[in-house]
């Protein structure tokens, strides 16, 4: 009887905790291929392959379109979580498909971006070396100034991509 009872338990535990992942709120900004690796939808590809700053990262630094619009990626949700609404919105303006970028980071990494040093884990699982970052952010500074973008969202992201200095 004891056995069948703590059976019962975790299978009810077990169902509640997934139901809560799948029925919650939050679960548009979580999937599951986030936990279990791999996913079938091959749009941000498509959508990448076309974005005019994943051409101009994959011409200069001779990396993959994949891996441009991965570190790219990485470095617009980093700023966008940290940015004010209106900078946030002003930087999601000046990308066209800023969205398809953000996909393009690796599974179960778009969560540890807190910071500049969680984007070389980021460019890790994307097959670069941590110091791409540093080569990366001039050439993302230097498109959104090309875009237009304002003084305040520049020094912003400055801070933001290059904190020591």
């Amino acid at each position: 009887m004891t056995c069948k009872l703590s059976f019962t338990r975790r299978l009810l535990t077990i169902t509640t905790l997934f139901s809560c992942l799948i029925f919650s709120a939050s679960s548009s900004a979580f999937s599951l291929s986030d936990l279990f690796g791999g996913s079938d939808d091959k749009q941000p590809e498509a959508s990448t392959a076309s974005n005019p700053l994943t051409d101009i990262l994959s011409s200069q630094l001779d990396v993959t379109p994949e891996q441009a619009a991965g570190g790219a990626g990485a470095l617009l949700s980093l700023a966008s979580s940290q940015l004010n609404g209106d900078q946030a919105t002003e930087l999601t303006q000046m990308i066209p498909g800023a969205d398809a970028l953000s996909a393009a980071i690796p599974p179960g990494l778009g969560g540890l971006l807190t910071n500049i040093d969680t984007i070389n884990q980021v460019f890790s699982a994307l097959g670069m070396d941590a110091s791409m970052v540093s080569q990366f952010v001039p050439i993302v500074m230097q498109f959104l100034g090309d875009q237009g973008a304002s003084a305040g969202l520049m020094q912003s992201l400055g801070t933001i991509w290059n904190p020591a200095s």
